[in-house]
């Protein structure tokens, strides 16, 4: 009997519940940690990879300029992030995240993995290792 590796519609179901779990946990976590709003949160993670233009994060983040402008100001009133003039062109401003910014990024993540680990504390060792070779599936599947 030959076994045949399973085709993409085969694997739909899978998909399906994978998607959903995934989105509900990060939707689950967003609504109930207080730190930053998910948006604010998401800007200050791009920028902690290196400064950028307010355009470049539209297009990271698939919003509107506009839009994105607002977060980057609403960031920078808190102090969170600081805008220079582009020594490359003038007509652009450089978006850096500040010390506060990178503080509030770090509190962020551990207001979101406290929250996530409560969640956690009624999962017997199994479970807990099977959740932990999931994530680390989804993380091999999705990354390069």
């Amino acid at each position: 009997m030959t076994v045949r590796a399973p085709e993409a519609t085969d694997l739909i179901p899978i998909a399906r519940e994978v998607r959903l779990a995934a989105q509900s946990l990060a939707r689950h976590v967003k609504d109930h940690t207080p730190s930053l709003a998910p948006h604010l949160f998401t800007v200050l993670a791009w920028l902690e990879e290196g400064p950028a233009t307010a355009g470049d994060l539209a297009g990271r983040e698939r919003v509107s300029a506009p839009s994105m402008s607002k977060s980057v100001s609403e960031l920078e009133e808190r102090g969170l992030v600081s805008r220079a003039v582009d020594p490359m062109d003038a007509r652009q401003k450089i978006v850096s995240l500040t010390a506060s910014g990178r503080r509030a990024l770090l509190q962020g993540r551990k207001d979101r993995d406290r929250y996530t680990a409560a969640l956690l504390v009624n999962c017997t060792p199994e479970e807990l290792a099977d959740l932990l070779r999931g994530a680390q599936l989804i993380r091999k599947v999705i990354e390069p």
